[in-house]
């Protein structure tokens, strides 16, 4: 078993290695005076502690002594420049917005063979306001929940309470509710079940109802709560939301599979190479951790198809769903519900959608016909194109 030396103070990181137990023997200094570095597998060292400079002059000292080096970046001005510089050596950079827990699942993954997290969690996140982020992300886990009559969570963490499309009374449930136990790392899978409205097998958690307390939600509280819900229930969905906030950075740290929701807009296109200059990059994530799920698409030859706009964005096209009638979106959404059973298309899409999720997770669906329909469907699309 390898062992560590973390050059820091952050003992919550140490205890996370530590709980992996995955290592020998993980010690901790504040500098690398007195350091062993010579019998060190793996050194990690925090930018907190010591400076990019300091670094710089000490690093050629044991790049040649251990085999593999961490360095964690301590802000996001300076981020793109230490990764840029440091990983031309083979040192890991860091980016500043992981938590103890996600930093210590990155080491195992880079130095334990075969290592694997259990983690069925989805989180679809648009490329700007407008995009149909609420929509999508709720049909897929209401028909995912059918298809495959498993335990499906819906997380609403784009700001809203997130139940526009659901026609239950959400007074008393909620993410405010479980919010100070969250926090202390007390709650409890059952309080975490009796805090969600039940529909089937859908669960849906409301979201923080006091836009004046959003910005309470750090990303570490967000993965405590993806953490307890991948273990609670089978399936977690989420909606991001368009906007940076801690609840998104924590649900897009903590996903296993990314959708990317947008149109043919230019300005969402725009607005997403923003967020991947200014934010995705200090997050550790690239275009192509995303899939492309292209919303409100017109067939025009003014515009581009989902091909270019995949191409455009980086990332594989993982579903094309057609701009709906204006009257039908705005009946469904009156009695609060879905597009999911108000219009084939989109309905089509949306188990399409659903098929290829469930592929993706090794989730098994309970309607085999359905599945061989849905096959025939796209075989017969494609002869008829």
């Amino acid at each position: 078993m390898k062992n560590i030396l973390i050059i820091g103070s952050n003992g919550s990181l140490k205890t996370e290695l530590e709980n992996t137990g995955f290592f020998s023997d993980i010690k901790t200094s504040l500098s690398f005076t007195g350091s062993k570095i010579n019998i060190v597998d793996i050194l990690i060292v925090d930018g907190e502690a010591i400076s990019y400079d300091k670094y710089l002059n000490n690093f050629s000292n044991f790049l040649k002594q251990v085999k593999s080096n961490y360095y964690i970046a301590r802000d996001l001005d300076t981020y793109s420049t230490v990764n840029k510089n440091l990983s031309s050596y083979g040192i890991i950079v860091i980016p500043p917005l992981l938590t103890d827990k996600q930093i210590s699942q990155k080491v195992c993954s880079l130095s334990i063979e075969d290592f694997a997290v259990k983690n069925n969690t989805v989180c679809f996140f648009g490329a700007g306001a407008g995009v149909g982020t609420e929509m999508i992300s709720q049909s897929t886990a209401q028909v995912i929940s059918e298809l495959t009559g498993k335990s499906v969570i819906f997380l609403a963490l784009d700001g809203s309470e997130g139940t526009s499309y659901l026609d239950l009374d959400s007074t008393g449930y909620g993410l405010w509710q479980i919010k100070e136990r969250l926090i202390n790392n007390i709650l409890s899978p059952e309080e975490l079940k009796n805090s969600c409205l039940k529909t089937g097998f859908l669960y849906v958690l409301p979201g923080e109802s006091s836009i004046s307390k959003l910005r309470h939600y750090h990303p570490g509280h967000i993965e405590k709560l993806i953490c307890l819900s991948s273990k609670t229930f089978d399936i977690t969905i989420i909606n991001g939301g368009s906007s940076v906030c801690g609840m998104s950075i924590g649900a897009l740290n903590s996903s296993k599979l990314k959708y990317l929701v947008t149109t043919q807009s230019y300005k969402h296109f725009r607005n997403f190479l923003k967020l991947s200059e200014q934010v995705f990059v200090n997050l550790g994530i690239n275009a192509g951790d995303f899939s492309l799920i292209l919303n409100k698409y017109i067939e025009n030859s003014d515009f581009y198809d989902g091909i270019t706009i995949s191409k455009n964005y980086g990332m594989p096209l993982a579903s094309v769903i057609p701009l709906l009638d204006y009257a039908l979106g705005l009946e469904a959404e009156n009695k609060k519900k879905t597009l999911v059973g108000y219009d084939n298309i989109f309905s089509s899409s949306i188990k399409q959608l659903s098929f290829f999720l469930c592929r993706e997770l090794g989730i098994e669906i309970k309607d085999k016909e359905a599945v061989r329909k849905s096959f025939f469907k796209r075989i017969m699309r494609k002869v008829n194109t």
